[in-house]
This record gives structure tokens, C-alpha cells and sequence, in this order.
């Protein structure tokens, strides 16, 4: 196999006291380390990085067999030799070999609209075209980060690695917001996929875009991250507007003899919308009737008052909604569920009277 290389050397004061604590964070981060003759070896995502200790720099080779492998390696040893530096003293890091000249991330695309549609008053699905998608095709990391560029500015502009291996953004007046999405359908042959947006009346930059979107606007897209669908006996799947993009697409695919329930809470009647489901599915939507986004308990009443058989077969519980409901659904998952037989997934999409940033941090913070 033929590999992909860089290399720099960073003047450091005190290399020693930089390349210790690297270590020891990426070996958090699922990394393997191991040191011989003078030499520390890092393997993290199939990439494999060599760090010697000189007189007053380290010295830094990466080998990876492609282009998103080495630059995110590439990233996540600069970005740490930038942090654990000594304060005042920013070290200067410039990368040669493959990847050293500016470019968009090996995970970002970008997409072009080619079509929108109306699913329900509040529900619009756009559809984009863009390149290379293969790797957004999993049901195993559903979400993607949407770059959406500010309101009229002509040429959107986008945020690249520079020659020293981190993320460049660009100045904020023509910074895109970054929203996180599920992508509702893919085809990578065709270079297709969509998006459902939530409409808000409060619209943050997602809604907005999707309210007042043109064919042919474009946005950025990297990913895929977070967790998704897991193999399992029955399911029991619950989310609110937010989170049933994701529900959908994973109840489509499903095995045909799947057994389960997906409890939705939407607005009304009028928000509901065809789903694909296998026939041992039972699907329940449950209607706010005129109750704000957030201040109901319909999940976790339904939820509540469900039977848990246990002794048949594993069970696998995935809920995307309000914060409030989340806290209560994940401490019922915890109460009821099977630690050696069955799995859950509880994520906290928004929270009320919190801005996305704010919530974003919260979460950052709690975990």
C-alpha cells in the first residue's frame, strides 16, 4: 500500500514537557502509543506518526494510506503541541510532504441545492448534489455539520487547513453558522442526498436557510459523527420533530422482520408524514395539540407507561429530543434496561429558552 507523508520539526524550549502530556491525551482518545530508541510511535485511525525529541524542537514524520487520515493526524498532533505549549510562546508548526499546501478539509463538501420539498407545514426536505459522498453513507454515524453561509454575501467562503495542519477559519463577518443534521437520504452513485429542516418561527441560520432557500444555493457539509443504529431483537425508538429525520431513516432500514415501536411527538396532525417501517413496527404519534416545542410530556408518559419483558432478546433504545425529556428517557434506559443483554442511545437535540451555541456548550461541559 502506498502511504501519504508529512513531516515538520517545531522549536520548542522544553520538547519533553509538550510531548508527554500529547501522549497522554491521545491515548484517551483511543490511540495506541509506544516508545523505542528515542523514537514515540503514535497509531490513531490507521495513521501512524513517529515523534523524536531534539534539541529544542520535536520532530514529527505521519504516514497514512489517504488524505483525510494523514491531515486528521496531521491535526491532532498540531493542535495539541499548540495547546500543551508553554503560555506566551506559540510554537510555529509548518508541515511538508503530501497535504502541506492549502485546502478544504478531506471531510467537508460542498453541496448545491437542486430541489426542495414541502413534507408538512413545518417540515421541508432540500435536496443537494455534491462529490465524493461515500463516506456520509452510514447508519452507524447519522450526523453531519451543515456550514451555512451568512445572508448575501456573493461567494461563500469556507474554512481550510493552512500549512501548519490546523483549521483556518474565516473572519467572522463571513463565517458560516454550524448547525448539526441528519441526513435523510443518500445515493452516492448519483452524488444525491437530503435533509429534512424543521421550519421555526424563531428561525435560527438552518430554519432560515431552509425557509427562504434557492435552487442552486450552496452550503458546506462535514462529517459524519455521532452514533446510530445498532444491531438488536426489538427497538423502541423515540423522538420529537428534531430527531425524527434520523428515526425515519433508520426505520427504513431496518431488517424486514424487525419488532419494535417508535413513539414521534409532533405538532398536530398535520405534521405527519409517511413513513417506511417493517411490519412487526407499531409507530405512535403523539400530538401537542396547541402546547409549546418542549413544554409537553408526551414521550415520557408514553414511555412510561409501557410493560419491559425481560428474557426476550436484546433490546435497543434510541431517543433524540428536548433536554428535559432526554434526562427523563435516559434515566428510565438506565432503570430499565439490561446492562449485559441491551444498548440505548439518549441524545439532547435542544433545550427550551437555550440558544444552540449555549446548548452545545452545556453539553461539551457535562461530558
Amino acid at each position: 500500500m502506498t502511504m501519504l507523508c508529512a513531516q515538520t520539526r517545531i522549536a520548542l524550549s522544553d520538547p519533553t514537557s509538550v510531548l508527554h502530556p500529547l501522549c497522554e491525551h491521545l491515548l484517551e482518545h483511543e490511540a495506541e502509543v509506544s516508545e523505542a530508541g528515542g523514537v514515540t510511535t503514535i497509531r490513531l485511525d490507521g495513521s501512524r506518526a513517529e515523534l523524536r525529541l531534539e534539541a529544542g524542537a520535536l520532530a514529527i514524520l505521519v504516514e497514512a494510506p489517504d488524505l483525510a487520515r494523514l491531515q486528521g493526524s496531521k491535526f491532532a498532533i498540531a493542535s495539541h503541541v499548540v495547546e500543551f505549549a508553554p503560555a506566551g510562546a506559540a510554537p510555529v508548526i509548518r508541515w511538508s510532504g503530501d497535504g502541506a499546501e492549502p485546502m478544504l478539509p478531506p471531510d467537508f463538501r460542498v453541496l448545491s441545492v437542486t430541489g426542495v420539498e414541502q413534507l408538512t407545514p413545518h417540515m421541508r426536505r432540500i435536496h443537494f448534489r455534491g462529490e465524493d459522498l461515500g463516506r456520509y453513507d452510514s447508519l452507524e454515524a447519522l450526523h453531519v455539520r451543515l456550514f451555512i453561509p451568512p445572508v448575501g454575501l456573493p461567494e461563500p467562503v469556507w474554512p481550510m487547513i493552512g500549512a501548519d495542519g490546523l483549521l483556518q477559519s474565516p473572519p467572522p463577518e463571513r463565517r458560516p453558522a454550524i448547525r448539526k443534521y441528519t441526513i435523510r437520504e443518500i445515493d452516492v452513485a448519483a452524488g444525491t442526498l437530503a435533509i429534512d429542516f424543521v421550519l421555526h418561527d424563531d428561525a435560527g441560520p438552518g430554519s432560515a436557510f431552509a425557509a427562504n432557500v434557492q435552487i442552486g444555493d450552496r452550503i458546506g457539509m462535514a462529517g459524519p459523527g455521532g452514533r446510530g443504529l445498532k444491531q438488536a431483537e426489538r427497538y423502541i425508538f423515540l423522538a420529537d420533530e428534531t430527531g425524527l429525520p434520523a428515526l425515519a431513516r433508520m426505520l427504513e432500514h431496518l431488517p424486514v422482520d424487525a419488532m419494535g415501536l417508535a413513539l414521534v411527538e409532533i405538532a398536530d396532525a398535520a405534521e405527519r408524514q409517511p413513513l417506511a417501517l417493517p411490519e412487526g413496527f407499531e409507530l405512535r404519534w403523539l400530538h401537542r395539540d396547541g402546547a409549546a416545542p418542549g413544554s409537553a410530556s408526551l414521550l415520557t408518559d408514553a414511555l412510561a407507561t409501557l410493560d419491559w419483558p425481560a428474557g426476550e432478546g436484546s433490546l435497543y433504545l434510541w431517543a433524540a429530543c428536548e433536554h428535559a425529556a432526554f434526562r427523563e428517557i435516559r434515566a428510565a434506559a438506565r432503570q430499565y434496561l439490561r446492562p449485559e443483554i441491551d444498548a440505548h442511545l439518549v441524545v439532547s437535540y435542544w433545550r427550551a429558552g437555550v440558544s444552540e451555541e449555549q446548548h452545545a456548550a452545556e453539553k461539551r461541559k457535562a461530558a
